[in-house]
């Protein structure tokens, strides 16, 4: 799991939205995915979520994938929001309540990050590919959305690199920004 604080602090760190995850929340969020799930993630992912649950990247971080499809032609993963425990919009919680569903994902999932907007990178739950790494396109058709990138979590997270053309652009456009207001 070090290698996995290791480059997440790499990447520059994240940024938490809110209060960062108590203990007693991952026990309620365990137990809400075990009663809708039938099943809970392996304890690494537990002590991952709990650690940067609730957070966004410092910086833009995408993961590379080789597994292209029609909506990730680039072969680049926006990672958004790292889902954590709690009730808020972007909590476990509430994305298995709002995704869980015969016409979304209809699979046993536990969402880790946010993809695209709308879109979920998320640990297989399912007796099958348990431990796996999926991600969910929200405007595929039920069958296609559900696309296989990754062993592990940290086969997953060793593809996460910095979007240095978005870094550029973004410094390119704050010094235009501060030129005008010289």
């Amino acid at each position: 799991m070090s290698n996995i604080f290791n480059k997440i602090e790499d990447l520059g760190g994240v940024k938490y939205l809110k209060d960062q995850n108590s203990e007693s929340l991952q026990d309620e969020g365990l137990s809400f995915v075990k009663k809708t799930m039938g099943n809970i993630p392996d304890s690494e992912i537990a002590e991952f979520i709990s650690k940067f649950g609730n957070s966004r990247f410092t910086k833009d971080v995408f993961a590379k994938n080789s597994n292209k499809s029609e909506f990730l032609q680039s072969g680049e993963i926006e990672i958004g929001t790292i889902f954590g425990w709690g009730q808020s919009s972007k909590s476990i919680e509430s994305i298995i309540d709002q995704y869980y569903s015969t016409d979304q994902i209809n699979l046993k999932f536990f969402p880790l990050f946010e993809g695209y907007p709308g879109d979920i990178i998320y640990y297989s739950l399912e007796e099958n590919s348990f431990g796996k790494i999926y991600y969910w396109h929200h405007e595929s058709d039920i069958d296609e959305g559900n696309i296989f990138i990754a062993d592990t979590l940290q086969d997953f997270i060793d593809t996460f690199l910095l979007n240095m053309k978005m870094m550029l652009l973004k410094n390119l456009f704050r010094m235009m920004n501060l030129s005008k207001l010289i």
